[in-house]
């Protein structure tokens, strides 16, 4: 079995900023240093020659977040916004009523701490601590799944930052091998029907 290709990527901004180191191998094998981390990943069956299949995952960002990181970050912000809906969705459509509602307002304000002037309606987030202290003390069913979670901020950064960069670099340098390679097949058919070459 022929030893992979590899394939080096030194990504730069448009204005020469540093992006990430990312190396390839034609095996599937995907390694990058960048502002955003470090991140390793292996595909065994990319259906497709590697760097094209790298390059069609731009704009993938969960797929590519699944491969590299763990979605474990706690999204307080994505919590609240779900509790809040909860709330507001059920009063309205009745299924609460006004008691209720009330209650439920209630026992989130005392978990984001309303002693310390957050409002419970107007609140950025929910931090993780505050979320337990809701569960506990609410009377709504399942509190539990409300909890939103996320990939980290960081893998984000580096789908939304790298991998359009990353696709552009492949693309270029897949494009000048396609226009090499129909220039030497052209010099070949000349040769073979008697062209000379001249020097």
């Amino acid at each position: 079995m022929a030893d992979p290709l590899v394939y080096q990527y030194r990504l730069r901004t448009e204005k020469g900023a540093w992006l990430a180191d990312v190396i390839l191998r034609s095996d599937g094998f995907f390694a990058t240093v960048s502002d955003w981390g470090n991140y390793s990943f292996r595909w065994t069956a990319p259906g497709r020659e590697f760097r094209a299949f790298v390059a069609h995952l731009a704009g993938q960002d969960d797929y590519v977040c699944s491969k590299l990181e763990t979605r474990d970050w706690w999204d307080g912000a994505r919590t609240l916004k779900r509790i809040r809906e909860h709330i507001l969705t059920y009063r309205r459509d009745g299924i609460y009523s006004k008691e209720t509602a009330a209650e439920a307002w209630q026992s989130l304000a005392d978990a984001l701490g309303r002693w310390s002037g957050r409002d419970a309606r107007n609140d950025d987030e929910i931090r993780i601590d505050e979320f337990s202290v809701w569960c506990t003390n609410t009377t709504l069913d399942e509190p539990y799944e409300f909890a939103s979670y996320d990939y980290p901020p960081d893998v984000r950064g580096f789908c939304e930052n790298v991998m359009p960069a990353l696709a552009a670099a492949i693309r270029g340098e897949l494009q000048a091998e396609t226009q090499a390679l129909a220039l030497r097949h052209e010099r070949e058919a000349w040769e073979s029907e008697g062209g000379a070459i001249h020097v």
